[in-house]
C-alpha cells in the first residue's frame, strides 16, 4: 500500500489571453460612457481581474456584459462569471464575434487540495517506549520535524488540521470536559498554528475515541468556507478505546465504530494508524472498513501498525500520498469534450500527451488528470510547474 511521495511541488497558475488590438468590445459594458471602475484596470497572469471581468490586451480588465444583468448585452442572456457572453464560442449566427478577444486561453490549473485532520491520541500510554523514542515524541517528530516532517513538507499542498484528544479522571469522575479535544481548524500553510499547540502538549490520561471523533466532526462542520475537495481523518492511537461513561475497562469499540460511520456518512473518510502493537487487529480492521464505507462482502480496507519511527513515516506516506492525487481543477470549462485533446498541457516546460497512459486525460468539463509517468513526475519533483492551454472554441472562461 505504501506510495513514495515527493515532499513538495508548486503549481504555476496562469490566466491570460492572446488578444487583438482593442481591449474593449465596441458594444460592451466597458465601451460605454461612465463604465465600471474596474474597466481598464491593469491585469497580468499573477494579478487577475475582479469578479465579472476578464484580462484583455494590452493587459487591462474589460467586461463585455454584466453577469448581474445578462440579458442586457448577451443573446439569450448567457453572460458568464467573467463578463463574457457564453454563446459566442459555439456559433456565430447573431452572436458576438469573439475574434477580438483571444486566439487561445491559458486556464488556471489547480490541483485538488485535500483536507487532512490529524486525530492524535493523547492518552497516558503514549509515553511508552517506541524505537529510539516514545510513542508521543516519535509521532510528533514525524509530523512536525523540519524540514522533512509531513506537516512542514506538505503544508502548502494539504489543508492540515489537528485534534488532540483524551480525558482526565479522578476517583472515577471526569476532571473538566470529557472528551477533552484541542482542535486546530484546517488551513493551508498551517504549520505554525499546529506547532504552537502540538509542540508543547503532553499526554494526559484516557482514550474516549468515539466521543472525540463526534466532537471533531462537529467542530469541522463549523469551519467557515468549506471546500469541495476531499476531507479525511487520520486517527493515530496506541490503545483500545474507552468512553467518558466507562474509562475502564476499555470497552469503547462500538462507540468508536459508530462515530467513524457517522463521519463517513458526512463525507469524511477515516484511516487508522496503530502507534505500537497494543490495538487489536480486529478493531483496527473494523475502523478501517467503516472509515471508507466498506461493508460485508467488500475487500478489507488497509490499516497501518507502526512499530518504530520508520513505520510511522511509511504509514503517513501511504495515506497522505494516496490523497494527493494528480487530478487538476481548471478555472475554465471545456465546452467540447471531443476536442479536449486540441489543448496543450505542459509539465516542467515539456508538453505531455493527451489520452496516453503516461500523459493526461479529461475527466469532465472542469477537471483533467495526469497519469503514469506524468503523475509520478508531478508528485516527485520539487517546484514542479503545470500549465494548461486550450483554444477559445474548446474552453469557456
Amino acid at each position: 500500500m505504501t506510495r513514495v511521495f515527493g515532499a513538495m511541488f508548486a503549481m504555476v497558475l496562469c490566466w491570460g489571453c492572446s488578444c487583438g488590438s482593442s481591449p474593449h468590445q465596441p458594444e460592451g459594458v466597458c465601451a460605454r460612457d461612465n463604465p465600471p471602475a474596474s474597466c481598464g484596470q491593469d491585469c497580468t497572469g499573477a494579478t487577475p481581474c475582479p469578479d465579472g471581468f476578464y484580462c484583455a490586451e494590452p493587459g487591462v480588465c474589460t467586461q463585455d456584459c454584466d453577469p448581474l444583468v445578462p440579458e442586457a448585452n448577451c443573446p439569450g442572456g448567457r453572460c458568464n462569471e467573467h463578463g463574457v457572453c457564453d454563446a459566442f464560442h459555439r456559433d456565430g449566427g447573431g452572436m458576438v464575434d469573439a475574434s477580438f478577444i483571444c486566439a487561445d486561453v491559458r486556464v488556471q490549473a489547480n490541483r485538488v487540495t485535500p483536507t487532512v485532520i490529524l486525530i492524535v491520541d493523547q492518552s497516558g500510554s503514549m509515553t511508552s517506549d517506541f524505537g529510539r523514542s516514545n510513542r508521543w515524541d516519535a509521532l510528533r517528530d514525524s509530523l512536525l520535524a523540519r524540514p522533512d516532517g509531513f506537516i512542514a513538507a506538505l503544508e502548502s499542498q494539504v489543508r492540515f488540521g489537528l485534534a488532540l484528544y483524551s480525558a482526565e479522571f479522578d476517583m472515577g469522575e471526569p476532571v473538566g470536559m470529557c472528551p477533552r479535544v484541542e482542535f486546530i481548524p484546517p488551513a493551508i500553510d498551517n504549520y505554525a498554528a499546529i506547532d504552537a499547540v502540538y509542540g508543547s502538549a503532553d499526554p494526559l490520561n484516557e482514550t474516549p475515541t468515539g466521543e472525540s471523533v463526534d466532537a471533531i466532526l462537529t467542530r469541522l462542520s463549523m469551519v467557515p468556507d468549506p471546500t469541495d475537495d476531499p476531507t479525511i481523518f487520520i486517527l493515530a492511537t496506541d490503545g483500545e478505546p474507552d468512553t467518558c461513561a466507562e474509562p475502564n475497562p476499555q470497552n469503547g469499540q462500538p462507540e468508536a465504530i459508530a462515530a467513524v460511520r457517522r463521519a463517513y456518512e458526512a463525507g469524511v473518510r477515516t484511516f487508522i494508524i496503530s502507534v505500537g502493537t497494543d490495538v487489536s487487529t480486529g478493531h483496527l480492521q473494523d475502523v478501517a472498513n467503516t472509515g471508507v464505507g466498506n461493508g460485508p462482502g467488500d475487500p478489507d480496507a488497509p490499516f497501518w501498525v507502526a512499530g518504530d519511527d520508520a513505520g510511522l513515516r511509511d504509514a503517513l506516506t501511504a495515506i497522505i500520498g494516496g490523497e494527493l492525487s494528480c487530478v487538476v481543477t481548471l478555472s475554465g470549462m471545456i465546452q467540447e469534450p471531443d476536442l479536449a485533446c486540441t489543448g496543450t498541457v505542459i509539465l516542467n516546460g515539456l508538453p505531455i500527451p493527451c489520452d496516453d497512459p503516461d500523459g493526461w486525460h479529461m475527466i469532465d468539463a472542469t477537471h483533467i488528470e495526469l497519469s503514469g509517468d506524468s503523475c509520478d513526475l508531478l508528485q516527485s519533483t520539487p517546484g514542479a510547474t503545470l500549465e494548461a492551454t486550450f483554444p477559445c472554441d474548446v474552453v469557456l472562461i
